[in-house]
């Protein structure tokens, strides 16, 4: 066996949660005795405190979801986890990025959606806080657009901003969470749990200082409907190095979701004209339009490469 196997093996019995006792003949052939203790009891020693700094570590990465779970179920649920995605080199705050998956289809957290959901939450403020920055589209520069230019234009979304769908009120449960933290509650107890969403007046976005897929044309009017059932779309997004989220309008989620699919100005107002008929079209998409620049979701406006 070489060095280099040697290493990679050692690694896999440090990577990864198992039973190493079973594997102690493999482990006594390649480790140097130990005084006390057998090479697999060190070994499985150092294996726990490895999985167990990675589990406190994550905990400051999702603490909404440290907090809501408790810290029991918390750690057997990234134990688990890291048995089946061990850590890969890289950026410490890519442990979780399977943990959505995993949760998702865990026979225990998969009956328990508002979990998935906060994770995905989590993960999205985690990923979306590290993307190359990009300069935002100003006032000035849509004022600078020669009108008869708009319906051609194609307004490209920055890569700092996602959408996520939720029946929860993550708004609410966040706010609520936020305060249980800072005030010292034991991770767990809180007495207050995550509610249904119920369509509500706009409330101002949460944000942390620290720390979508894009649509087919015929998604786009589907996912809109959704706010009339019980789901609110959320706009997870980075502002001047914060990140922050709150639940946006049916007008706003297709707006949105038309940029991703790369429409042009003209292709959103005849989906927002299809979709919301009784409204003043011209009036509601220059408001959305203001609404992202000022969100600073919006990269420089392109005219197609065929546009004079």
């Amino acid at each position: 066996m070489t060095w280099q196997q040697e290493q990679e093996r050692f690694w896999r019995w440090i990577n990864q949660p198992q039973d190493l006792p079973s594997q102690a003949g493999d482990i006594a052939a390649l480790l140097s005795p130990h005084s006390h203790l057998s090479q697999a009891e060190a070994l499985s020693i150092y294996n726990n405190a490895y999985h167990q700094r990675l589990v406190e570590i994550s905990s400051s990465l999702f603490p909404v979801l440290f907090n809501s779970l408790g810290r029991d179920v918390y750690t057997r649920l990234w134990i688990g986890y890291m048995g089946k995605y061990p850590p890969r080199n890289g950026p410490i705050h890519h442990v979780g990025e399977h943990l959505r998956e995993y949760v998702s289809t865990h026979e225990q957290f998969r009956s328990l959606p508002a979990v998935a959901d906060i994770v995905h939450l989590e993960s999205l403020l985690i990923s979306l806080f590290d993307v190359t920055d990009e300069v935002p589209c100003t006032l000035a520069q849509l004022q600078a657009l020669p009108p008869e230019d708009w319906p051609s234009i194609w307004w490209q979304g920055k890569q700092d901003w996602a959408l996520l769908q939720s029946r929860f009120d993550l708004e609410k449960y966040w706010r609520q969470m936020l305060e249980f933290i800072a005030n010292g509650g034991e991770p767990g107890t809180a007495e207050f749990g995550v509610e249904l969403w119920e369509r509500a007046l706009p409330r101002p976005p949460v944000g942390a200082s620290l720390l979508a897929t894009c649509a087919t044309p015929s998604s786009i009017a589907s996912k809109a409907r959704s706010h009339s059932g019980g789901m609110a779309t959320y706009l997870v997004y980075r502002k001047q190095h914060r990140m922050h989220f709150q639940a946006i309008s049916p007008e706003l989620d297709l707006f949105l979701q038309s940029v991703r699919h790369g429409e042009t100005f003209a292709q959103i107002c005849e989906r927002l004209a299809t979709m919301f008929p009784a409204q003043d079209i011209p009036q509601l998409s220059l408001t959305l339009l203001l609404k992202t620049i000022d969100l600073e979701l919006l990269c420089a406006p392109k005219l197609p490469t065929n546009a004079g």
